[in-house]
């Protein structure tokens, strides 16, 4: 990027090597004249001297000073010239002043008063107005106004670019930062995600299935094998969390197909009191690892809702293939709840909602959408479709 402070001093050193190259030229024409010029050489000096304090402030960053030290300057010089036309072209250099630190208004006004003072003094010189006496000072000192211009509008066009560029870098830093927020936020609701859905539900199976075993009503051939069901759910669990931590994106498709691992959490749900049936209707079609994971993980949340909210006597899972989409339903009898509000009445004190966010979450990765169709009182269900297409 360019340092425009940088590209300042270049141009202010430039024209500091113009003026003292001008000004030696003078004051050696001025001491090659024969007589005395104490005056000339004098003034000279003064001039010279006022021009290193306002370049010494100028590098200090005294720029409330550029100001009167350019006008006191110029009219430094136009004393000089009527003294001695030597010193005529520093009107060069003064224009480069008047037009880079001067309001364009006074800059345009100083600097015909410098041309006039210019063509004056060789007029003097010369004995009368020629052609290149006139045109000579005007080209020269227009071409330094334009020059000057040109110079300004560049790095007025750097240093708009430069501030873009800025702006541009801050931006690109922002959106970097919000899609690491962002990257953050959905790995965090995936973790949890793949957390409740495993994990999770396998401890909520346990607990649920711990109490029946140690219900007084309970007989012991019961207590026997709800007791060894926690057991398998609880090595299950564990294997699981371990695939997790070694960094698998959540469990495997089902080794007995969807159709087997759905039908094993329907009857799983017999088992514990609930009259579950699934069916499935249509042509199968292979899916993907993700898409079978997904309806897995959404028969496994809804009838857990089933089995701990719901209070409901019966319950159905439909899978059904159509051409180009894959339709799951899961529906029961039980309370009902409100959509909005995923926690039945009987549950709220547990219910969080995270299970319903989850299962859409799931859906949308895969393409797919979820509906929950409910009121109280009124069963529930859940209606799921997912595209087959999008999947291979």
């Amino acid at each position: 990027m360019t340092d425009d402070r940088s590209t300042d001093r270049y141009a202010e050193w430039a024209g500091h090597i113009l003026f003292t190259t001008l000004m030696i030229v003078g004051v050696a024409s001025t001491v090659a004249d024969s007589g005395t010029h104490v005056l000339t050489l004098a003034c000279a000096g003064a001039v010279a001297a006022w021009y290193a304090v306002g370049a010494v402030s100028s590098a200090r960053g005294r720029h409330d000073l550029v100001v009167p030290w350019v006008l006191i300057l110029t009219a430094g010089w136009i004393g000089l010239s009527v003294i001695s036309s030597d010193f005529v072209w520093i009107a060069f250099v003064l224009a480069i002043l008047c037009w880079h630190f001067l309001p364009r208004g006074i800059a345009a006004a100083v600097a015909v008063v410098i041309a006039v003072t210019a063509v004056t003094a060789v007029r003097v010189d010369t004995g009368g107005f020629t052609a290149g006496g006139v045109i000579g000072p005007l080209i020269g000192i227009a071409t330094a106004v334009a020059m000057t211009e040109a110079f300004s509008r560049i790095a007025a066009m750097v240093h708009e670019r430069d501030r873009l560029v800025d702006e541009l870098i801050a931006t690109r830093e922002q959106l970097a930062a919000r899609e690491r927020d962002a990257g953050v936020l959905a790995e965090r609701e995936r973790l949890g995600g793949e957390i409740h859905d495993g994990t999770g539900q396998s401890l909520a199976s346990i607990i649920m299935l711990l109490r029946a075993a140690t219900a007084p009503t309970t007989s012991a051939e019961q207590r026997t094998a709800q007791t060894a069901t926690a057991l398998d759910t609880a090595q299950t669990a564990l294997a699981e969390s371990r695939r997790f931590l070694r960094g698998l994106d959540g469990p495997e498709s089902p080794a007995e197909g969807l159709s087997g691992a759905l039908g094993e959490q329907v009857a799983a749900l017999s088992q514990d009191g609930v009259h579950a049936v699934f069916a499935e209707h249509g042509a199968p079609a292979p899916l993907s690892d993700q898409v079978q994971v997904a309806l897995q993980r959404t028969v496994q949340e809804a009838l857990l809702n089933v089995r701990r909210h719901a209070d409901a006597r019966s319950a159905a899972v439909t899978l059904t293939y159509l051409p180009g989409e894959v339709h799951l339903d899961i529906v029961d009898d039980g309370v009902g709840m409100h959509p909005d509000r995923p926690s039945p009445a009987p549950a709220s004190a547990e219910g969080s909602g995270f299970g319903l966010r989850a299962m859409r979450a799931r859906i949308r990765t895969c393409g797919g959408d979820l509906t929950v169709e409910s009121a109280p009182d009124d069963g529930t269900t859940i209606h799921v479709s997912v595209p087959i297409e999008r999947q291979r």
